[in-house]
């Protein structure tokens, strides 16, 4: 042991110096130290290092750094453990003398000022510069260091003296941080945390020991200053003193206690002046809770939470269980006003009462507390809220803020730097404090979607209902008593009936008490306005108190005049279904409001069906102002989505964007395009997690957003069909025809008015004819008014081209540029089709087939005649709907007739293209029920606009077959449902096909002209056989030819039903040309010519 009078060393047990007498101290000076044991283990490590090197003679001599930083906030005690080193290091021979230079701040200018002379006196001791944050410039700032002379000169005096720096945390730590190279001059760095009142206990103590000789304390003093300090603790603000209230409020105490004079033994509890709360019992704080209004359901997990941690705490006081402290952090959810924050500070301090906490004061932060804007200074905002909450509660406010992506799906870095570092704090310093993370609960679920590591760290989650409208005017009651109000029973009736369709109205910021506050002082303002003009001083005090009905601000429901909303409407053509329902609501509406309901809609979601270009879109729009006009919805905002905008790419993701669109609809429509997409195919995850997040909002919001899907008839009864849930909340359904004609004429003729074109009666009439025949044609992706605008945007700009050769013309008039004439109209926009004349001549070069080209010539006169009729005006476009069926043995030319048969009708102007798509049993009939109809419907729509050709269609009813019942049942629906926008050949044996028809009654009315291909005879084979001849560039020599009609004559008279026809001149023309080659190979080669190569002569037939 080292004497501190004379510093020699003395055995460690003996009690008097033996150098100069002095009694030896007892107490080691570390334990002035409250806490900070990592402080005091870091001392011990340097003393231990010492004490080795003078042990050794080689290196006695040897120093090593001591200089050392700081770092803590104002009355973390760094002044004292300054004083505690000077006195530690010289008993221990550190330092030669016991001399400590502090420097502050404020006074560092004037030590520089002499600073030769300065650092002289501190050798041999210690060079304490406190405050120094003070003297460190701006981090962004270019100012010169003060400092910069002190680190340059310390490298200069071998650690003689050391040096100490001191400051606060915010600025010396962000200091050493950004410069590595002054913090490598420093070897240790003390941080001192902040005491908790159990160490602010202990230094009022210590000071009353040391300073005073006060040492003894009776049990109620005790308790009194643990409650006095933790009290402190727990209301403490920016300005808290730490042990700076330590060290005063031991002085107070000793103040108190001499003045009960030299009796005086020991502190009393009356010693204690400062403000003490009434202790309180976790019983008592919880009964509290029944004074608060709902919350049921959470005041029970309160109360389970308490008892729960309460026990825990006495079985490891016992030594059962565990004896670390749990880890308790809580998610708690609700809307704005529901009382989150008042719930959290109730939890602070039955935490505190149970022991858990230290005092359980409340720290309340947001996003904008723990954000910094500044690169890499968020965790260090983070760490300094998370050491101010030390002992208490973290209240994070709206901490889905901090979420790692924002709304938009970008990353935001400093929020996901604020969680990272929170969440290592809530795992590092368990126990010691705990985090309370608030929010709307769709934003916090969406939040742990995201990150799912944060919300593990949590072990209690709480959700707070919207107070319902029972209790919402019990909160209103409170604030009435509070300001001596009285509500008449009238007054109390009405106010019931505004707050309950405020509650059945509300979206999710609804304030719940915020909102009654708010009412409630509107009611007052309007109580007062009513007095004003009143003798204010003739009325009683019941007068005074009494709230009538015409101070609550309540404005009844109107009725609506149905003409109002249908002239929304006006200007857009057709949508008879629409008219009707916005009829239907006005006047469900209106007698609700003669009924006296309040609420006058509970929630009605639309299906809009039709095809692209109907209208969807506008009326989607025109129906949110509508709905806002019936009261339906409060704002009446249309927000637009399709797929893109509510699925994302991973998982988790697609939830928090539908939730976000959803958001975005309060008070107004959502309208989701294509809606059929979210359901692409059953391991759709991604949209199966939209479609489920939908139907949650809709049936928890209900009443609070209109929801409309719209997309193509089928696919959107198929999606509506694929979730019972859909279909329960989408109850009507609004489908939007086609345009006629009619209706389309009307389209164009709008948009030549709005541009002010003039229309002449001649033109009217071509425009409709064009329109009557694109409406004959449609298909499910048929534009509708799309059609209109584009027909009409090509007719502006062909007027254009003409109009610009006539400019210069001397007749040309201004008027000339308005005016539409039907040679400014476009052409149908088919495939370029060949004339008739030219494709029937080529027809008739067919060999054979003269029923079937007899037929097809009366089909071109006809189409013409309906044709020429419809342009004269007497009658209208008509689309002949055709559908073959064509019989013929094999090889009779069947499927060569139907593919020029798609040059024929498209010449007819009958189809829009040529196209021929070639298809069989193969390619129509799944290999499972109920995939066939997908094929086959997916076949007719390749086909649209030209022809569908089955090649042996009867071997689709063979035998009662279902899979080929399926294709039937499906072709003949499409058909019906496309009549006239593709022609259907089904071609096959003759009786064959006749059995086919047989098969089902309706089949044989779809099939609308028969074609019969008889079988060739001899003559018609033997030119079949002379072209196929000609073509490969092979003659027959005349010899040859009668002998090729010859055989040909023979192949007939012994012909069966296998027969081949044509093919049958195939497979003679190829042993024709195998024996020609062999009677070739056979020549001398000075005999063979071109010639030879091509002529057939009869010994090769």
């Amino acid at each position: 042991m080292v004497c501190e009078n004379c510093h020699k060393e003395n055995r460690s047990i003996a009690k008097f110096c033996k150098w100069c007498g002095q009694p030896l101290a007892a107490q080691d000076m570390l334990d002035k130290l409250v806490g900070l044991d990592e402080v005091k283990r870091q001392l011990k490590t340097i003393v231990d290092t010492y004490t080795y090197l003078r042990s050794r003679k080689d290196i006695a001599n040897v120093r090593i750094s001591v200089n050392a930083v700081i770092i803590g906030e104002t009355g973390t005690g760094k002044t004292a453990l300054a004083e505690i080193l000077r006195d530690y290091f010289y008993k221990h021979k550190i330092i030669e003398k016991p001399k400590l230079t502090m420097v502050d701040a404020v006074d560092y200018q004037r030590f520089v000022d002499k600073w030769d002379d300065n650092i002289k006196k501190a050798k041999n001791g210690i060079l304490f510069f406190d405050n120094v944050q003070k003297l460190l410039p701006d981090k962004y700032s270019n100012q010169v260091n003060p400092l910069d002379k002190l680190f340059v000169e310390m490298d200069k005096w071998e650690d003689n003296p050391i040096v100490i720096i001191s400051g606060l945390t915010k600025g010396l730590e962000d200091f050493l941080e950004s410069n590595p190279a002054v913090t490598n001059r420093f070897k240790y760095t003390f941080r001192l945390p902040t005491p908790g009142y159990q160490e602010l206990t202990d230094i009022c103590k210590l000071n009353l020991q040391t300073k005073y000789g006060v040492t003894k304390f009776s049990p109620e003093a005790d308790s009194q200053l643990a409650r006095f300090f933790k009290y402190q603790v727990k209301t403490k603000d920016d300005t808290f003193g730490n042990g700076h209230l330590a060290t005063k409020t031991a002085e107070d105490i000793f103040t108190h206690f001499i003045s009960r004079g030299v009796d005086a033994s020991q502190v009393e509890k009356d010693d204690i002046t400062g403000y003490v709360p009434e202790e309180r019992s976790v019983d008592d704080i919880l009964k509290d809770l029944d004074h608060f209004i709902g919350m049921d359901e959470v005041k029970s997990a309160v109360r389970e939470m308490a008892y729960s941690v309460q026990n825990s705490i006495r079985r490891a006081e016992r030594g059962l269980g565990e004896q670390e402290k749990m880890a308790m952090h809580i998610i708690l959810t609700g809307n704005p006003g529901t009382g989150k924050t008042t719930i959290a500070r109730k939890l602070g301090e039955i935490l505190a009462s149970v022991g858990y906490l230290d005092s359980g004061h409340v720290v309340e932060v947001d996003r904008a507390k723990m954000v910094s804007p500044y690169q890499g200074e968020t965790p260090k905002v983070v760490d300094r809220l998370c050491d101010k909450a030390m002992g208490g509660i973290l209240f994070v406010d709206e901490a889905y803020t901090l979420a790692p992506l924002s709304a938009a799906g970008d990353r935001d870095n400093q929020g996901a730097q604020a969680l990272e570092k929170l969440m290592k704090r809530m795992e590092d310093d368990r126990g010691k404090f705990v985090v309370i993370a608030a929010g709307y609960r769709t934003e916090m679920e969406n939040l742990f979607r995201i990150n799912p590591g944060f919300r593990s760290r949590f072990n209690y989650f709480l959700d707070i209902k919207d107070y319902s409208p029972e209790q919402l005017y019990d909160i209103m009651q409170v604030f009435a008593k509070e300001k001596k109000y009285l509500f008449s029973p009238e007054a109390e009736q009405l106010t019931r009936k505004m707050i309950t369709e405020m509650y059945n109205s509300r979206d999710k910021d609804f304030a719940n008490g915020r909102t009654m506050r708010s009412l409630f002082d509107q009611i007052c303002k309007r109580q007062a306005q009513r007095l004003q003009g009143e003798s204010i001083s003739q009325m009683t005090n019941e007068e005074l108190m009494t709230i009538v009905p015409a101070d609550v601000p309540y404005e009844a429901p109107q009725s609506v005049d149905v003409s109002d909303c249908l002239a929304k409407l006006d200007g857009l053509v057709g949508l008879t279904a629409v008219k009707k329902e916005v009829s239907n609501l006005a006047s469900y509406l209106n007698l609700q409001i003669k009924r006296g309901e309040t609420n006058t809609f509970q929630g009605k979601h639309y299906v809009f069906t039709g095809n692209p270009g109907t209208g969807k879109t506008t009326v989607a729009r025109i129906m949110a102002d509508i709905f806002k006009t019936l009261g339906i919805v409060a704002r009446g905002q249309l927000v637009e989505a399709d797929r893109s905008k509510l699925v994302a790419g991973y998982s988790g993701q697609t939830a928090i964007k539908t939730n976000q669109l959803v958001d975005q609809a309060m008070g107004g429509v959502l309208f989701i395009d294509e809606a059929y997409t979210l359901k692409s195919n059953d391991g759709d995850t991604f949209g199966s997690e939209a479609i489920d997040t939908l139907l949650k909002r809709l049936e928890d919001d209900r009443g609070k957003f209109v929801c409309i899907v719209a997309g193509y008839t089928d696919q959107m009864h198929d999606f509506i069909d694929s979730n019972p849930g859909l279909k329960s909340r989408f109850t009507q359904t609004i489908h939007f025809d086609d345009y006629t004609p009619d209706e389309l004429t009307e389209i164009f003729l709008h948009l030549a008015d709005d541009k002010n074109f003039v229309v002449d009666e001649e033109t009217r009439g071509a425009i409709h004819r064009q329109f009557e025949q694109l409406y004959l044609r449609r298909d499910k992706n048929f534009g509708n008014a799309r059609e209109a605008r584009r027909i009409f945007d090509e007719a502006v700009e062909r007027q254009s081209q003409r109009l610009v050769k006539l400019m210069n013309d001397p007749g040309f008039q201004e008027k000339d540029m308005f005016s539409l004439t039907k040679d400014d109209l476009p052409m149908a926009q088919n495939e370029a089709a060949r004339p008739l004349d030219e494709v029937l001549n080529e027809l008739d070069e067919f060999v054979g087939m003269r029923t079937v080209k007899n037929s097809i010539r009366r089909l071109a006169v006809q189409s013409m005649f309906m044709k020429q009729r419809a342009a004269m005006g007497a009658g209208k476009v008509q689309q002949m709907a055709m559908n073959f069926i064509l019989t013929g043995n094999p090889g009779t030319g069947k499927t060569s007739i139907a593919r020029k048969m798609g040059e024929v009708l498209q010449a007819m102007d009958i189809l829009p293209t040529s196209r021929v798509l070639e298809t069989s049993r193969a390619t129509l009939v799944g290999k499972y029920m109920g995939e066939t109809p997908k094929i086959v419907n997916s076949m007719c729509d390749k086909a649209m606009g030209g022809i569908l050709f089955i090649d042996e269609a009867y071997t689709l009813s063979d035998g009662g077959d279902q899979y080929g019942k399926e294709a039937i049942d499906t072709l003949m629906k499409r058909m019906e449902d496309d009549r006239g926008k593709f022609v259907v050949i089904a071609a096959g044996y003759k009786d064959k096909m006749e059995e086919f028809l047989l098969m089902n009654p309706g089949l044989a009315s779809r099939f609308t002209h028969k074609l019969h291909i008889d079988d060739y005879n001899e003559d018609e084979l033997l030119a079949i056989f002379k072209t196929m001849a000609q073509k490969e560039q092979y003659t027959l020599s005349p010899t040859a030819e009668f002998k090729a009609l010859d055989t040909i004559y023979k192949m007939m008279m012994t012909k069966d039903e296998s027969w081949g026809n044509a093919r049958e001149m195939r497979n003679l023309l190829d042993a024709t040309i195998q024996k020609l080659s062999i009677r070739v190979s056979q020549m001398p080669p000075d005999q063979v010519t071109k010639e030879t190569y091509q002529i057939i002569l009869p010994e090769d037939i």
